[in-house]
């Protein structure tokens, strides 16, 4: 695995507007296990609809672990994963939670998805899950995070899922 890699934090657009939670990719040029985006991009039509529809209900609060869920298991509990099904196949994309504004708006709730795997048995591999939360306390991802979802300085009003934040 790379030693020497930068992060870029990317809002998932086309989304429904979630009052305190929103959608995010981690993306790296030099480490290519950081796959969620460019596998997200790559579904067909139907199945992109599919995952967007799916993040669009946990925007809403909705809780249906067929869709997603997160863990109980206080070593993964930041840990969160989006599934579906394709050709069979069990399809999962892994990331972790992460309140990236706790001064300004402590309820504001990001899921930064970093990585896809094919899933074959009843267990998810701990691999996945300590990847995406490695990257989850890693200073740098943070910093990515935050640099995407500022902390509001006083007086300014913006949507966290909106990309444009210029005043209008």
């Amino acid at each position: 695995m790379p030693q020497n890699r930068t992060f870029e934090v990317t809002r998932i657009g086309r989304l429904q507007r979630g009052k305190d939670r929103s959608l995010a990719f981690l993306t790296s040029r030099e480490d290519l296990a950081i796959d969620a985006q460019s596998v997200y991009q790559g579904l067909l039509p139907e199945k992109q609809q599919l995952v967007r529809d799916r993040f669009d209900y946990w925007l809403q609060r909705g809780v249906h672990d067929p869709y997603f869920h997160g863990w109980n298991d206080p070593d993964y509990r930041n840990c969160f994963v989006f599934k579906w099904k394709e050709n069979r196949q069990h399809q999962r994309l892994y990331g972790f939670l992460i309140h990236p504004c706790p001064e300004t708006s402590p309820r504001l709730e990001v899921c930064i998805l970093v990585s896809h795997a094919q899933k074959n048995t009843e267990y998810t591999d701990p691999a996945e899950l300590n990847g995406a939360r490695a990257l989850g306390n890693r200073i740098d991802v943070v910093r990515a995070v935050k640099k995407t979802y500022p902390e509001r300085r006083k007086g300014q009003n913006y949507d966290p899922n909106t990309l444009d934040r210029r005043q209008r």
